[in-house]
């Protein structure tokens, strides 16, 4: 009786272990075909702003009656020229890496080609600049925006300019994403 209970014991163990181990198998082989699945695939990062509100919208007649909202082209206008002008020798790849992703395909090279031209100029003489925006002026109906601010320029530690900047930014929206088309420096008024 006890060697029946022995051997009936042991059986069950084994397939305990068989079963885990065809457990273990499966699940193995669903992390190998998921793994395989996703590598192919291509990544896509949308650009939300920093500070999103209740009457935010994008497409569609919404809040701003154009293809984007007032207060979402603000919002990207303000984080696009924070991004771009907020420029250390260190944080550059960060700054190209996000201009990247914010800049529409058409204009990716004229605005990647900006941002290291600025990253050169700035590590070649251990300048920094963060620019502080006052005043955002959006038109939806041309995907548009004007942003004008303070630029304040470091040498160093110590700081060597603040000046009055405005900027134009144009973008477009494509399959629901919208994207930097244009960054240039107006004149600003004196």
């Amino acid at each position: 009786m006890r060697r029946e209970a022995m051997e009936t014991g042991m059986r069950r163990t084994g397939d305990i272990r068989l079963a885990l181990g065809a457990l273990l198998a499966l699940s193995m082989a669903a992390n190998l075909a998921l793994t395989v699945g996703f590598a192919g695939r291509e990544t896509a990062t949308v650009l939300v702003p920093a500070a999103a509100g209740p009457a935010w919208a994008v497409g569609g007649a919404g809040a701003g009656a154009g293809p984007a909202g007032v207060r979402y082209l603000e919002d990207m206008a303000r984080t696009v020229a924070v991004t771009l002008l907020t420029l250390t020798p260190e944080n550059a790849a960060q700054v190209r890496a996000a201009a990247a992703r914010m800049s529409h395909p058409s204009a990716r090279g004229a605005i990647g080609a900006w941002v290291e031209a600025e990253a050169a100029r700035m590590a070649g003489r251990d300048l920094a600049s963060a620019f502080y925006p006052e005043r955002i002026e959006a038109d939806p109906e041309r995907l548009a925006a004007e942003v004008a601010g303070e630029l304040v320029t470091w040498i160093g530690r110590e700081e060597s300019s603040r000046e009055e900047r405005r900027y134009r930014l144009a973008f477009r929206v494509d399959a629901g994403r919208i994207a930097l088309l244009r960054f240039e420096q107006m004149e600003t008024d004196k």
